[in-house]
Formats: C-alpha cells, structure tokens, sequence
C-alpha cells in the first residue's frame, strides 16, 4: 500500500482542545504506511455496513476534492469535536484521514478514529540537582493497529464501508454515521439475525412440538446461505428450519416483514459471518457444551438428536475416533 494523503487532526476532551492539522504527514513515513496498513486491514474485518457514496455529501466532498483534503478532514474533525466535547461516555481521540493506493492500484479514502487509552510510563526528573525516576500517566496513548475500530469509513468506488458505534449522548442514541456523516440509519447484519432467530423461536414454540433446536438450525440456515450467495434469504431460512411445516413457514416469514427484515438481507462482509456460523455451540441442560461444525449438524452418523418418551432430549456423538 502507498499512501497518497494523511493528516491527524487531535480530538483532546480532557484539555478542552481541537488541534487540526494545516498539513498532510510526510507520505514518505514508513511507520505511519505500517500502522495504516494495519488499521485498514482491521476495518474491513468488522462488520460494516455500506452506503452509495452519493447519499453522503460529507464523505463525497472529501473524495471528489482532493486538493483540499486537509481543509475538509478538518471541517468535519471540527464538527466532531463540537458534537461529543460535552458527552462524557463518548472519549476523545485522533482522526486519522488517509486517501492511498493498495497493491492493485485502487485508490483508497477513508479515516479512522483512534480512541485513547490511559497507559503507564517511568520519568526521568530533577529536584533541583538530584535525579528521581518516578511513574507518569499519559492519557493521550493511541490504540494498537489490532484493535477494533469503533468509528470510521473506507471508500472504494461508489461505496463507502462504514463502522459506527452507538453511543449514548446524554440520554440520546449517537452516532458517528448518522450525527456526523448524516447517513440514514442502516441496520447491521448482525440485528437482522438477531430478529431472525428471536422469529424462528417464537414461532416455533406456536407451531412445532419443541423449540430445542431452533438455534442450531436457524444458525445453520443463516450460515449456508451467506456461503451460498452472500445473503440471508428468508425463504431457505424457512425450509431448512420449518421443513414440512407450511404455516409455519408463512407465519414466520409475515412475522418478518413486520419487524423490517427484507426477503432477501445482503452481507457485504460475507467471511466474517461464515466464520462467525461455520460451528455451532450446543448448550445443555446438565451444563455440557459442545461445538459442531454445522456441516455435520443434521448427519445422524455424526450426531443424532433423540427426544425421549419425558419430553426431554438426548444428545448422541456417533463414531468418535481416538487421537
């Protein structure tokens, strides 16, 4: 990766200040070229949402004028700090602002916030001549390249990659997308799902004899399908976990649409979500927990679920070879 661009503009809630930078960073700094690398890197392994670069005249402003980068990274570091100086769950931090050509020679815009961490260093003084080492607290210590990115964007073409936590702003939800870059509220993927298995139960429990699988299924579904086409569809959700249940099938699929889940829900950051579901734990009522690649979840010659004459259920590891 090259860069082409970057400037630091400081966000320091505790001293009160905004310090913008009036120039870009030597783009030449070969620690600067790692630690970007690396942060870009952690960005597309989160789970973003997308956006049309066209429904976000801060962030288009930003890529369509590269020869005022500097002045319009600060404009919106500016509107940044003025938005959170007062809230005190949202910390302060450095915007790092890059444009930057990776190895296919595609250009890069984007920015990162780096949250503050307190950390713990010696110090070296004087009292008058006499030499005391001593142990400081600076506040102001940027994150490591490998932690999670709370807040930034990454524009690639028309798309803008957007992470954006919610905060709470003194009693209000806040956040970077909506509050900064006036992006209209996007559900995650992972909100989707969470509506999709909280349906699947209670629809079960209307329809079906027992409820103990649904999970597994339901995360089975959702993880075949993503592999499939890199989407959620709603219908083999239905199949897979509903079977031969056709008004089972009908109600859950009505009961989607009610809570806001499309048909058809797209995943744009497809490996995260095959990771997250290519195993499955299974918790059971004696404590045991087992984790089951969900290939193997529904091969009886593998594991077999029986429900006994009790109501109860029995978890059956088949062919188990030694090591």
């Amino acid at each position: 990766m090259r860069i082409l661009k970057a400037v630091v503009h400081v966000m320091d809630k505790d001293s009160g200040n905004v310090v913008v930078s009036h120039q870009a960073v030597d783009p030449g700094n070969v620690v600067m070229e790692e630690y970007l690398q690396k942060l870009i890197d952690k960005l597309m392994k989160t789970e973003y949402t997308e956006t049309n670069l066209e429904d976000c005249q801060v962030v288009k402003q930003l890529v369509d004028d590269p020869a005022n980068f500097v002045d319009h990274s600060a404009q919106i570091s500016l509107a940044f700090f003025d938005a959170i100086k007062g809230a005190t769950k949202i910390s302060g931090g450095d915007l790092l602002f890059f444009r930057a050509q990776n190895d296919d020679l595609v250009e890069l815009t984007g920015m990162v916030k780096l949250d503050y961490t307190a950390k713990y260093s010696h110090a070296i003084e004087y009292d008058n001549d006499t030499l005391v080492n001593t142990i400081i607290q600076n506040k102001t210590i940027l994150p490591a390249p490998v932690q999670t990115v709370k807040d930034g964007f990454l524009v690639m073409g028309n798309t803008i990659r957007v992470q954006s936590k919610k905060y709470d702003n003194n009693g209000e939800d806040w956040s970077f997308a909506q509050n900064i870059l006036k992006i209209p509220p996007v559900k995650k993927v992972s909100e989707h799902i969470k509506v999709i298995e909280k349906t699947v139960k209670e629809t079960a429990k209307k329809y079906t004899e027992t409820d103990v699988l649904t999970v597994p299924e339901t995360h089975k579904a959702v993880y075949e399908s993503i592999k499939k086409d890199e989407s959620i569809d709603s219908d083999y959700v239905a199949d897979t976990v509903f079977q031969n249940n056709p008004e089972a099938k009908v109600a859950f699929k009505e009961k989607l649409k009610e809570r806001g889940v499309a048909e058809t829900v797209r995943v744009p950051n497809a490996p995260i979500f095959e990771k997250k579901y290519q195993k499955q734990k299974i918790k059971l009522g004696n404590g045991i927990e087992m984790t089951v690649p969900v290939d193997v979840l529904k091969n009886k010659d593998v594991v077999e679920f029986r429900t006994n004459p009790d109501g109860t259920m029995s978890v059956i590891v088949k062919n188990v070879e030694r090591e």
